[in-house]
């Protein structure tokens, strides 16, 4: 089944990570991090974009894009493709040091750049890599705080929420991502939302920004729609799909409800796993499996299709 394709725009804004191959490491120390910051400045003195925030966490690569008129795709393989080259030469390594596709979800900055950039400031404190995000070397927290000059970080945007200027409002963002090690996260930045996987923001905004990437809006699909049209397709009771037992055609259908609950960004698969009594690793590992059998099986990718289009009406 093809990935919808990106979406683009001049000002579009980006949650992009990249992870390391099968979770491993994608620094070893702080060379490896300082050879990648300076090719977050060369991508930028090429290609224009912005970079509003930067986590460098050991497996993983969190950044807030702004482009303009490259897209996201341009700058994100030269980035990829430059590190892997370095990494693996420093290090005598052969291979890919990501895992497949950087993953990107293009948000809606009004609602969520100021939580976005506070959340990707208190990763390496939300995975218990350290508890002080002032003592974090490899995010932009310290740029954004004053203890530290990023020429090519763009600030404004962000501070500009957060209705204070000057050493004032260093200081109030600070203060404002402190204020969430203590806060649960309320907001999924590495999924969209209801209207669309690729994007995070409400109806009109999805509307907008369809409109602006010359793509055809399609209307929102609800979780409800989801799990009845699979059901029907086979002919199935809830019941029976979240009863304990490995029935084929009952683990058959709970993989397309969840490729679709991913697919169409409907519900999450944590609300899903919840309610068909499995867990949450085994609804993924069912939809990677489903998802490597439809590249050699067409029958597959016709029955997702057929499912989708249904859905779609």
């Amino acid at each position: 089944m093809a990935r919808k394709p990106r979406l683009h725009f001049p000002g579009a804004i980006y949650h992009v990570v990249l992870q390391g191959n099968g979770d491993g490491q994608v620094f070893n120390d702080d060379c490896d991090a300082t050879r990648l910051l300076l090719l977050l400045q060369e991508g930028i003195e090429k290609f224009g974009h912005k970079i509003h925030a930067y986590c460098l966490l050991p497996a993983s690569i969190r950044l807030v894009i702004e482009v303009d008129k490259e897209p996201l795709s341009a700058i994100m393989q030269q980035l990829g493709f430059r590190y892997t080259a370095w990494f693996n030469a420093r290090h005598g390594r052969h291979g890919h040091l990501f895992q497949g596709r950087y993953k990107a979800i293009l948000i809606d900055a009004e609602k969520y750049l100021l939580p976005l950039a506070r959340s990707i400031h208190l990763a390496p404190v939300t995975r218990g890599i350290n508890g002080d995000p002032m003592r974090c070397p490899w995010t932009s927290h310290l740029a954004y705080c004053g203890r530290e000059q990023v020429p090519w970080l763009s600030r404004a945007m962000v501070l500009a929420h957060i209705g204070e200027t000057g050493i004032r409002g260093l200081m109030k963002f600070h203060s404002y991502v402190n204020e969430g090690i203590m806060q649960p996260e309320t907001i999924n930045f590495f999924s969209g939302g209801a209207s669309d996987p690729r994007i995070l923001g409400d109806k009109e905004y999805v509307q907008m920004v369809m409109k602006l990437s010359r793509q055809k809006y399609q209307p929102q699909i609800g979780a409800e729609r989801v799990i009845k049209e699979v059901l029907e397709r086979f002919k199935l009771s809830e019941e029976e799909v979240s009863a304990p037992g490995k029935r084929r055609d009952c683990a058959e259908a709970r993989a397309y409800m969840a490729w679709l609950f991913q697919y169409t960004g409907c519900d999450t698969l944590t609300n899903l796993s919840s309610r068909l009594g499995r867990d949450i690793s085994s609804l993924s590992s069912a939809v990677r499996r489903l998802q490597i059998k439809a590249k050699k099986d067409d029958q597959v990718t016709d029955h997702f299709q057929k499912l989708l289009n249904r859905l779609q009406r």
